[in-house]
């Protein structure tokens, strides 16, 4: 009995410990979250500073004295293609959207796809009940899939890009570009990407659409002249993100990409082209002992009365 009380006693114990480890770690997850999220915090506001430029890496990498650290970036918004302002004016952009959609593969099994997109998205955000094109969709047809309580369409411009994913066909998009969210936003200003900001693959896929050129064996040749412009922007040291980055002008763009003007055409080409958006894009992330946080803010204008126009924690997979 003795032998058998303390085996017990034992086995209480340790259980006691084991819970008592457990609250311990959880206090200490929560606090190191908290900082996590403090410090972050501090990141983006000094990368708010206007007078903090995006190669001051002395102040926007930094670490500080309990040892936690974070780093942040500030980019430009403007570099990838606004799809709200794509989808809108009656449908201008809507040859230089399926463009796009040709390039990514989406025609090479159904040539109606491309269409298809272009026509249900635009439903999606207009606020009419009028079906565009042959293959549009309204309330009638989401009702007779989701039923009469279905919220969709939704008739208003995309708040989130996650809401793409709502729209019927966006998943071929997805499953022919799992990077697709590189190349859209929604708080840039206008139809062009900022020249100065765009990464390659995404001046190479819009110098495409926008001259009409879908072939997919063309792409990877485009993209190396859209690099080549990229390593121009880093100026002599061909590294981004420091003193020496030269500002380019959208002429010198089109030239490198071999985009040529036509103000006759019904949307010229070099329209889909720009720079000096002022939509700033900035990350942060900060790391509190075995903790990681990423916060990302984009606002428009950093001097005067910046604009939020979103503020969110982002897993650090995506």
């Amino acid at each position: 009995m003795v032998i058998w009380l303390i085996s017990m006693l034992g086995m209480i114990v340790y259980a006691m410990l084991n819970i008592v480890k457990h609250d311990a770690d959880l206090a200490i997850a929560q606090k190191q979250a908290f900082r996590a999220r403090q410090v972050a915090e501090m990141g983006i506001n000094w990368a708010m500073n206007p007078a903090v430029k995006k190669y001051d890496r002395d102040i926007l990498d930094q670490i500080l004295e309990d040892g936690s650290t974070f780093s942040a970036k500030i980019k430009g918004e403007g570099g990838r293609m606004n799809i709200n302002f794509l989808l809108q004016g009656n449908g201008v952009h809507k040859e230089f959207l399926k463009n796009l959609f040709e390039l990514w593969g989406l025609k090479e099994n159904d040539r109606d796809v491309p269409d298809m997109l272009f026509d249900r998205m635009a439903d999606w955000i207009d606020a009419d009940s009028n079906t565009t094109g042959v293959h549009g969709w309204e309330k009638e047809e989401y009702v007779a899939i989701h039923g009469e309580n279905t919220p969709y369409p939704f008739n208003r411009p995309f708040y989130t890009l996650d809401e793409m994913l709502l729209v019927p066909g966006w998943d071929l998009v997805v499953a022919n570009l799992p990077d697709w969210r590189d190349y859209f936003t929604i708080y840039s200003v206008g139809v062009s990407v900022d020249v100065n900001e765009a990464e390659a693959k995404v001046l190479a896929a819009v110098a495409q659409a926008a001259m009409n050129r879908t072939s997919q064996d063309d792409h990877a040749k485009r993209v190396e002249e859209a690099q080549e412009f990229v390593v121009l922007r880093w100026g002599p040291d061909q590294t981004e993100d420091t003193e020496d980055d030269v500002k380019m002008d959208a002429p010198e763009a089109l030239n490198a990409l071999d985009v040529q003007s036509d103000p006759q055409a019904a949307i010229d080409p070099a329209s889909y082209f720009g720079s000096n958006d002022q939509t700033t894009h900035i990350e942060c992330v900060a790391t509190v002992g075995d903790y990681r946080k990423r916060v990302v803010l984009i606002v428009r204008g950093r001097t005067g009365t910046p604009q939020i126009l979103s503020r969110e924690e982002v897993p650090l997979f995506q």
